[in-house]
């Protein structure tokens, strides 16, 4: 890897919204090592060969010692400037199950909230943004597990932002519809006329808020909604 860039972690970014956070922090200049749970796909190999030396793959299972993933990258590079926790389980389950609740609980929370810890400890400078979710605040009887998990991620980093400051700012987004799964495209079709702005899927939004929370030195412990107003109804 290209030591002479500072380089970023990005959790979950083999695919998804993960991939478009990948693809914007190299063309802002920075390294990047992506992490990933299982398979890494072409795409992603023919993204290393169009940014040789600036990108590095991790595989890592996040419920067990999620830390090792910021030792392991510092093993690759010492020019670490930035942590996005991205990786989540989105998928149906309530609190009638608690083995789901604990499952989503471990990545979509504690593993967060502990790679930033072990960032703060062992980076000691740069910043971390955690990835939420818009669409939480409402209860919801079959994505309630998930809800709740990141509601508490949202607590973590205002937390987390008092206790690492001023070395670390810790920010997050909290990003409404924007990339349907094959069974959600009826649902954002509908949703479209029902979000103020009247718009779902605005990943360039998203981006832009993302490249504004890297820059931005002065901003710490906030959640940033990009959600087309969907939050407000």
């Amino acid at each position: 890897m290209n030591s002479q860039k500072q380089t970023i972690i990005i959790t979950g970014a083999i695919k998804r919204l993960g991939l478009h956070f990948t693809k914007k922090s190299l063309a802002m200049g920075y390294s990047v090592i992506m992490h990933y749970h299982s398979e890494i796909s072409d795409d992603c190999y023919l993204l290393k060969d169009q940014f040789p030396g600036d990108i590095a793959f991790m595989q890592l299972d996040l419920v067990n010692n999620p830390e090792d993933l910021i030792i392991g990258s510092l093993n690759i590079t010492d020019n670490i400037i930035g942590l996005v926790n991205n990786a989540s389980i989105f998928a149906q389950g309530n609190l009638s199950n608690p083995s789901d609740f604990m499952e989503k609980f471990s990545i979509n929370t504690l593993a967060p909230m502990r790679c930033s810890s072990a960032f703060y400890k062992h980076v000691k400078n740069g910043w971390i943004i955690n990835i939420t979710d818009a669409n939480i605040k409402r209860p919801n009887s079959s994505f309630q597990n998930y809800r709740i998990s990141k509601l508490f991620l949202e607590e973590i980093t205002r937390q987390q932002a008092v206790i690492f400051a001023p070395d670390v700012r810790v920010n997050a987004i909290a990003p409404g519809a924007m990339l349907p799964a094959q069974h959600e495209k009826d649902f954002f079709t509908t949703l479209r006329d029902t979000v103020p702005l009247k718009s779902v899927g605005n990943i360039d939004s998203l981006i832009n808020t993302y490249e504004f929370l890297v820059n931005n030195n002065y901003l710490t412990g906030q959640v940033i909604s990009v959600d087309g107003g969907w939050g407000l109804l």
